[in-house]
């Protein structure tokens, strides 16, 4: 790896350190105050794989810390997030779920904001939730120059002029990959590897 970089900058990020890396595709404030002046919500960051859902709920959870973030994978039982107090909660990978159990998760819970591939339209319909969706899909080179040059801002141990990517670089990666952010990383670690 290259001496500059206190780490790979193009490895997975802390949760705390997504805020000094991200350039968010909405304005948190307003979805916060969405929330909390909603009485029953589904928020949902939808869109195809790699494309900075999961970034983006990590982020908007971290300025809500006193709700739940549910990780959620093919073992995941749905009785753990039935039987959490929280009336909001985080799901990250909503899929993982049965649709029934979606729907009993959007009865009970005030609030569900979550990450998913497609739309949970039907689901919404049958708990009557309002939705408010947000997607992730497209990819604009000044934003990916900033994202791309703040991680290495972050794991730089000096001088981040030497460690900078070009405008022309970035055009590059977006023609190569589109719009898929994780494929994008995944490029740039195993070139700073």
């Amino acid at each position: 790896m290259n001496k500059n970089f206190k780490y790979n900058p193009f490895s997975g990020i802390l949760e705390d350190d997504i805020e000094a890396i991200l350039v968010p595709q909405f304005n948190g404030s307003d979805i916060i105050n969405k929330i909390n002046n909603s009485e029953s919500l589904a928020i949902e960051f939808i869109g195809r794989q790699g494309r900075g859902k999961t970034a983006h709920l990590m982020f908007l959870h971290k300025k809500m810390e006193d709700y739940p973030l549910f990780l959620l994978d093919e073992k995941t039982e749905a009785t753990e997030l039935l039987n959490n107090k929280a009336n909001i909660i985080f799901i990250d990978s909503i899929h993982h779920l049965s649709f029934s159990d979606r729907v009993k998760i959007f009865k009970a819970k005030k609030t569900v904001i979550y990450t998913t591939h497609w739309s949970r339209k039907m689901t919404c319909l049958l708990a009557n939730k309002n939705k408010h969706t947000i997607r992730f899909k497209g990819i604009n080179e000044k934003t990916l120059y900033k994202i791309l040059n703040k991680r290495l801002r972050l794991a730089s141990y000096g001088d981040f002029e030497k460690n900078t990517i070009s405008t022309n670089e970035v055009k590059e990666l977006i023609n190569t990959f589109g719009d898929n952010y994780r494929a994008i990383l995944n490029h740039l670690y195993e070139k700073y590897q």
